[in-house]
């Protein structure tokens, strides 16, 4: 039930209240995005340069643990359908989470001084733990969303909230990596590492815990005593077609976000020769990352939500381009805060036509799916993310990268170009074409929430 300390006048919600679930929602994503970060753009050259494992061994890790993935997110999205408790459905898995991918993010950035074979084994199963933590939490994080208002407005606003937490995560988790990388490893870069993910992991559990206890979900969905079959409910999402298109979008998003963190470290190293730079850059692009948000809610006054992303991709392959044809330092951050503003203003744009599939999904079942939308687009994420850091790797292995090594071939230097740049420029036209197809407007959305809003009144 709904707090009366949140109640204004007229029985409507106070604005302290709707502060705080903005407010609390976001430090959620601040504080998923500072954890991301370090295991996104890090793990990866930690695994190849610190512990030593081959490029080839790392890409099968990534790929093949997406299997556990795809049963661990079908999993929590199907049970999160059935929880209902007096602090509701999602908020007991955000909380369960939290010590879970914790302790991940620690283990993860630790090897055992044995053979090639032990520190496999160990990153297998460490990274595995961090995959099940976001799962817990990211998935309970995105079904939460349309029970946190009733209001299409209000959770606009939210997401907006959403999306500059998570910017200013990325810019937190820069600086800080950047600066405990340097002085906590006391000339150990295993060392430095394993106490830098100690700090981030207690930063993420802190502001997690903080976020829980902060956010109420008001707007519950309709529970249908009747249990539902596993096809059942995939029937009603092969109905949903708008959310069908977001599946691709989320993957050809994700594809470029993801491979383009994990390249970052390698072309700022060997292409513009100063690795240091790149957590200025990051901080550079989280300004224009928030530009972009500023901006992004008038732009959608004149245009509307699906013309504004394929433009945003447009523009988005123009600054990578721009990369591509020169490599100087100052065209290479042109690029890449093109990209970024262009990020800010689509981002909160993909969160909001999410939760307006999840909405027509309530319409065609006649009860919320939203814990099961979510687990398939955290499972989709998942194997964009896999794949992006697979191809990665596969593409400096194919170009004959050698970790350690203070010079790379000519080949290797190419090859991280095209790692760095092509894979980002292959998922902008993917985001394009997805968009393309692309057809839940506002007005037919505003017309299936009010009939959504006018069956919980009936019940």
């Amino acid at each position: 039930m709904m707090e009366k300390a949140a109640l204004g006048k007229a029985g409507e919600l106070s604005r302290g209240f709707l502060w705080r679930q903005r407010i609390g929602f976001g430090i959620s994503e601040l504080a998923c995005n500072i954890g991301y970060i370090l295991v996104n753009t890090y793990l990866l050259i930690y695994y190849t340069d610190v512990v030593g494992l081959p490029a080839g061994r790392v890409s099968v890790l990534f790929l093949a643990t997406k299997i556990f993935d795809a049963v661990t997110d079908c999993l929590v999205g199907r049970l999160i359908d059935r929880t209902n408790t007096p602090v509701g459905r999602s908020r007991p898995w955000m909380l369960g989470g939290i010590p879970v991918l914790g302790l991940g993010m620690v283990l993860v950035f630790t090897s055992p001084d044995t053979g090639l074979t032990g520190k496999t084994l160990w990153a297998w199963g460490t990274y595995m733990m961090v995959t099940f933590g976001y799962t817990m939490i990211n998935i309970s994080m995105s079904s939460i969303l349309p029970s946190l208002s009733a209001d299409s407005g209000e959770r606009d606003k939210i997401v907006t909230a959403k999306t500059i937490f998570a910017s200013l995560g990325s810019m937190i988790a820069a600086t800080l990596a950047s600066c405990f990388l340097k002085s906590l490893g006391g000339g150990s870069q295993a060392l430095a590492y394993c106490r830098t993910s100690m700090a981030f992991a207690a930063i993420v559990s802190v502001i997690m815990a903080v976020s829980v206890a902060s956010i109420r979900e008001i707007n519950p969905p309709l529970i249908n005593e009747k249990k539902s079959s596993i096809r059942s409910d995939m029937t009603y999402l092969g109905r949903n077609k708008p959310y069908l298109l977001v599946l691709p979008y989320t993957f050809s998003w994700l594809l470029g976000y993801v491979g383009m963190f994990a390249a970052m470290s390698y072309y700022f190293t060997y292409i513009v020769g100063d690795i240091t730079v790149m957590g200025k850059v990051i901080s550079c692009m989280t300004v224009g990352n928030m530009a972009g948000m500023a901006v992004s809610g008038r732009i959608i006054r004149y245009f509307s939500k699906r013309d504004t992303v394929m433009a945003c991709s447009v523009f988005q392959t123009v600054g990578f381009l721009g990369i591509w044809l020169g490599e100087g330092t100052g065209l290479v951050m042109a690029g890449l805060m093109l990209y970024a503003v262009c990020y800010g203003v689509s981002q909160p744009l993909y969160w909001s036509i999410t939760v307006d599939t999840m909405d027509y999904g309530e319409y065609l079942a006649g009860k919320s799916l939203a814990g099961t939308q979510t687990a398939l687009i955290g499972f989709v994420s998942k194997v964009a993310g896999a794949l992006a850091t697979a191809g990665i790797t596969g593409i400096l292995y194919l170009g004959g990268y050698n970790g350690g090594s203070l010079v790379q071939s000519p080949a290797a230097l190419d090859a991280v170009r095209v790692a760095f740049i092509g894979l980002p420029v292959f998922s902008f036209l993917g985001v394009f074409v997805t968009m393309y197809f692309y057809k839940l407007g506002k007005e037919e959305h505003d017309s299936i929430k009010m009939m959504i809003d006018r069956r919980r009144i009936e019940i």
